[in-house]
């Protein structure tokens, strides 16, 4: 039975720890940094059919210091953002 408990901010905490997983699993050198190809690497295993692009706007609205990737202080940002786009449904 798959736990959906909800967070303080009222999303599926499941949905969430997925998005996690998937963002983590794509950081590939483990540097704690996702470029803007292991960014896209997520969008393409969470069904993006233009993953570019999502990772284009990801990075405009997320990279808070804009550097052109997203560090672990952005990451729950970027997590919401793909939440907010309906990428729930990880596998």
């Amino acid at each position: 039975m798959v736990n959906l408990q909800k967070g303080p901010d009222s999303r599926p905490t499941v949905s969430r720890q997925k998005l996690r997983k998937v963002f983590l699993e794509c950081d590939v050198d483990d540097d704690c940094v996702l470029t803007k190809e292991e960014i896209k690497k997520a969008f393409d295993r969470f069904g993006s059919l233009f993953p570019g692009f999502r990772t284009w706007r990801a990075l405009k609205c997320v990279d808070k210091n804009k550097d052109g990737c997203i560090s672990m202080e952005e990451l729950d940002d970027l997590i919401d953002y793909a939440y907010q786009r309906g990428y729930i449904n990880v596998n």
